[in-house]
């Protein structure tokens, strides 16, 4: 049995995470600013209310058995980069950035002590971005650029990202609802959004298995890419050039699939192609 630190454990992919370590046998410590949220685990799990930016509050908490640690704990909210709230923009950096940051500098030690590791939630939108994404993509972004190097200064520990396409979480709907400044210059996208943008996505259970993989196994990947949304994402970020990208991106927050969207794109972009040829021939 080893020990797991898991933050943002109250919900979403934090709590499926900690229910599942903890039927796999595992001593689970679960961590989350929201109470409530953590009194309704099962008593097999043993919970702390805090903050992950409360570095003090983090250090008393931390096991000193430490085997590894899964940083979920994460904020989200949508729209365009012009409007963003500037406290919002911090709040977001604030947790999804230096608070997963302060909780992993806080376990390193004990972590290099038992040889364990660390199991970070970034994202798909830490690779690529999608309109109305911008700040939230920006937070990963961060994470992935940091943990790549931290990977890179470790001899004695793992640490392993894990980049989710769309979750069924409930982020999305919060998020969809603050939509909603009628005086932007975007707002007639974000009436759109707000009215038919669906991600869809897998159940959290389904990233879980995935983070469980990452905890166990002797030789975790440095990356796990989980849904086919998020695959088929880097791969058209990849391959296509930027402005036929870009057209991808808005396509997909205007509800079309990632693989609908990228073969009419193409499609188009190839159609409009042949035009010009024909045009200077004639």
């Amino acid at each position: 049995m080893s020990t797991v630190f898991v933050t943002g454990a109250a919900s979403g992919i934090g709590r499926a995470t900690a229910l599942r370590l903890a039927g796999r046998g595992h001593r689970v410590v679960a961590f989350d600013v929201d109470a409530d949220g953590l009194a309704s685990l099962p008593p097999t799990v043993e919970t702390h209310v805090g903050d992950v930016t409360d570095e003090d509050r983090v250090r008393e908490t931390l096991p000193t058995d430490l085997d590894a640690l899964v940083n979920c704990a994460a904020t989200y909210e949508l729209g365009a980069v012009e409007d963003a709230d500037w406290d919002r923009v911090e709040a977001q950096f604030r947790v999804n950035v230096f608070g997963t940051l302060a909780v992993t500098r806080a376990a390193l030690p004990r972590l290099r002590a038992t040889g364990g590791r660390v199991v970070t939630l970034s994202s798909v939108l830490g690779r690529t971005s999608l309109p109305l994404h911008g700040v939230y993509a920006g937070t990963k972004h961060a994470v992935e650029g940091l943990f790549d190097a931290l990977r890179a200064e470790q001899d004695a520990v793992d640490v392993v990202l894990v980049e989710p396409g769309p979750v069924r979480t409930g982020f999305n709907e919060r998020a969809k609802a603050g939509l909603d400044d009628d005086a932007s210059p975007h707002r007639d996208l974000y009436d759109r959004v707000r009215r038919h943008y669906d991600p869809g996505g897998v159940p959290p259970e389904r990233v879980a298995r995935v983070v469980s993989e990452a905890v166990e196994s002797p030789s975790p990947r440095a990356r796990y890419l989980v849904t086919p949304q998020a695959w088929l994402l880097v791969c058209c970020r990849a391959l296509l050039p930027g402005p036929l990208y870009d057209r991808v991106a808005l396509a997909r927050v205007r509800n079309r699939s990632v693989f609908r969207a990228a073969l009419e794109t193409v499609a188009g972009g190839i159609s409009a192609g042949v035009a010009r040829l024909l045009d200077r021939r004639d």
